[in-house]
């Protein structure tokens, strides 16, 4: 006779039944704890099978996980988790739902801690979905089709680490909504469609302090109601914002691709890693309120007033400033002892004073790619950078030969050359790029005769390959002049040896 928890396995296997099932449809992955002798294992489960006879070949309530992946369901039924009393870890991947997930389903779910369902069709999250759940702490949703939340739908889960809601249709989070969600470490919004990012109002009053990183890159946020950024990690990369606010206790911020056009800072700015990267950002003097902690600042790609320092960012150790409109003078970069890493990349630079930069001993990569400088000494800048183990030289207006004997020069001295095969960055878009030839003028007597050298053997070398292609094409001309006249009379001769010439087969097949 069937104990009263096997009648509930069979009601189980019917709520999650699948629709016109076969081969390994039938079948979902359970993992099983200690049950008696048998260790810790996971296996298949064919719903269909598993109650042939009264034998019951395994004891359910030992199921520790179970995975319901690439099936239709009719959904998750009521209550349907009594029966699994150990359940730690429930997931559903690229299934199809034919029912919105049932807010009861989770009841008495005392050791669930992992729950995923992603690839679904699932359009609406209701209230109170997983009561019961004390121990609930990683809870993703990304990549179904979420378009509502209910203010209250995670009212019961106070203990939640990790939420993600990425890859949605999320326009809005309703106010509220992570009220209860005061231990939340992770929370990721990227890929939905929220215009603002309404922080105060979407936790308690008193904020949240354990709340490390939040991703709300790809959305349309054109507004922060954010009066204290507390999170660590911030990412609000391809957004619509104008302006952006720094305050509070936040290390990493990243907003580029944005448009950005200015940037202010609060008194309390703890700030350490600032990506600004592709916005409209005409000054960013404010920053030098960070000054104490910042070490590491991007902002590439933002045209900048024409003179502008980083006097005061003592601290800094990393620094992207490429197309910039950047000026390079002595006191330009003249406080920046502590850097490590430096792009100047695409300024219209056509001479780089190296004395500008002693200070930068420490410096181990230097990028000055897209650049109009005619030459340069390898020597000189091993002798200004003691500590260089990288140099950027792509897009400089080189020829081959001058590239050739730079590359040799840097190999020589222990550094390594980045060139367009193995830049570290993408294909530069800068409106700044300036592409013209190398005339070889400048102050280096000894390189400028390398490089014209250089020009001269590949001119002398491009006048010996086009003298050998024009005379293998005229050959070739008069290969075929020959062979055309030869297969010509060839051609007569068949003719005129034959019986019926071509007119007159024309002309019986005119006269019928």
């Amino acid at each position: 006779m069937i104990s009263t928890w096997a009648i509930r396995l069979i009601v189980i296997c019917a709520g999650i039944s699948l629709v016109a099932g076969v081969g390994n449809d039938d079948f979902v992955d359970a993992c099983f704890g200690v049950e008696g002798d048998k260790p810790p294992h996971c296996e298949y489960i064919d719903f269909d099978d598993v109650f042939e006879s009264s034998d019951i070949k395994f004891n359910w309530s030992f199921i520790t996980k179970l995975t319901i992946s690439n099936k239709r369901i009719i959904g998750i039924p009521t209550r349907m988790f009594e029966s699994l009393p150990n359940l730690e870890s429930f997931v559903v991947v690229n299934s199809l739902f034919y029912r919105e997930i049932d807010p009861n389903s989770f009841v008495d779910c005392h050791k669930l801690e992992h729950v995923e369902i992603t690839g679904t069709n699932v359009t609406f999250l209701d209230s109170h979905l997983f009561p019961k759940t004390p121990k609930l702490k990683h809870l993703l949703f990304h990549h179904n089709k979420i378009r509502e939340i209910k203010y209250d739908a995670f009212e019961f889960l106070v203990d939640l680490e990790e939420l993600n809601l990425s890859y949605n249709n999320i326009s809005r989070i309703p106010s509220g909504a992570f009220h209860k969600q005061k231990n939340l470490k992770t929370l990721d919004l990227n890929h939905n469609h929220l215009l603002l990012l309404s922080f105060d109002s979407w936790f308690p009053v008193d904020g949240i302090h354990s709340l490390a990183y939040l991703d709300a890159s790809y959305n349309e946020l054109i507004e922060l109601s954010w009066s204290e950024i507390t999170v660590k990690k911030v990412n609000l990369k391809y957004n619509n914002l104008t302006n952006i606010h720094i305050n509070g206790n936040c290390s990493e911020l990243h907003a580029s691709y944005n448009m950005i056009e200015s940037v202010t800072v609060g008194s309390n700015c703890s700030i350490e890693k600032l990506y600004l990267a592709h916005n409209h950002i005409g000054s960013f003097g404010d920053l030098r309120k960070c000054s104490d902690t910042l070490r590491t600042l991007d902002v590439s790609f933002n045209i900048l007033q024409r003179q502008f320092d980083f006097l005061g960012m003592k601290q800094l150790t990393a620094l992207n400033v490429e197309c910039t409109n950047l000026t390079l003078q002595y006191t330009t970069l003249h406080d920046l002892r502590k850097l490590r890493f430096l792009d100047i990349s695409y300024n219209n630079l056509k001479k780089i004073d190296f004395e500008n930069l002693t200070s930068q001993r420490l410096l181990e990569r230097l990028m000055i790619s897209g650049n109009p400088i005619g030459n340069m000494s390898i020597g000189s800048i091993k002798r200004n950078f003691p500590n260089l183990k990288a140099l950027g030289i792509y897009d400089l207006p080189w020829n081959e030969s001058s590239l050739s004997v730079a590359i040799e020069d840097l190999k020589k001295h222990d550094i390594k050359p980045y060139i367009k095969n193995d830049y570290l960055f993408e294909e530069s878009q800068c409106p700044l790029k300036i592409t013209r030839n190398f005339s070889g003028n400048g102050d280096d007597h000894e390189e400028s005769a390398d490089l014209i050298h250089g020009s001269s053997g590949d001119k002398t070398i491009e006048y010996i390959v086009i003298v050998l292609l024009v005379a293998v094409i005229c050959g070739l001309l008069f290969k075929v002049f020959v062979d055309s006249r030869y297969y010509r009379e060839l051609f007569k001769d068949r003719l005129r040896g034959s019986s019926i010439s071509h007119e007159s087969l024309v002309s019986c097949d005119l006269n019928g």
